[in-house]
């Protein structure tokens, strides 16, 4: 699929994805707090506090990415930098499994790919989250160069190394 193709794709998911009540969804997912969670990415990368507080709020919105990219069967992957906010967070099991439940109103797995992160895949991701979420910070969605090897769960997907769904409920 060409660039051209690739945005105008992207932008017709966003419309099919970016209705008015999911905004409340955002919101509501933003509101979210648990002081332990950045204060362990702050540890873990080398980060300030402030800075592990900025790459938390963004995994939560890579998250709210998921949750709607999900339900037209895009998988999407994050960057490096989310990746590490995701990691961290998934640690913090109850919580994160709260989180999901209570405000995302599923669970969103976290799926290793077996071979090597997928460029284009994060190029399409970022295309998806700068369509829902308007302007991205560069410094936790680069451009380019910046996968992480790794997406979403989504139902029957192919592209996800084990195929996401393989364990049976997505």
């Amino acid at each position: 699929m060409q660039v051209a193709e690739r945005e105008v794709a992207s932008r017709a998911v966003v419309a099919a994805i970016a209705v008015p009540r999911e905004s409340e969804v955002l919101e509501r997912i933003l509101t979210f707090r648990s002081p332990e969670i950045p204060m362990r990415i702050a540890q873990k990368i080398g980060v300030s506090i402030e800075e592990a507080e900025k790459i938390f709020v963004e995994t939560l919105r890579y998250l709210y990415v998921c949750r709607q990219a999900r339900k037209v069967r895009i998988p999407v992957s994050p960057s490096l930098v989310l990746d590490d906010g995701w990691h961290n967070f998934v640690l913090f099991t109850k919580e994160y499994a709260r989180f999901c439940k209570e405000y995302v109103g599923e669970f969103i797995h976290h799926v290793p790919d077996m071979g090597k992160p997928d460029p284009k895949r994060y190029v399409i991701s970022r295309q998806v989250a700068e369509s829902l979420l308007g302007p991205l910070d560069s410094r936790i969605w680069p451009e380019v160069g910046a996968a992480a090897d790794c997406c979403q769960s989504i139902p029957s997907c192919s592209e996800c190394q084990p195929p996401c769904g393989s364990d049976g409920d997505g």
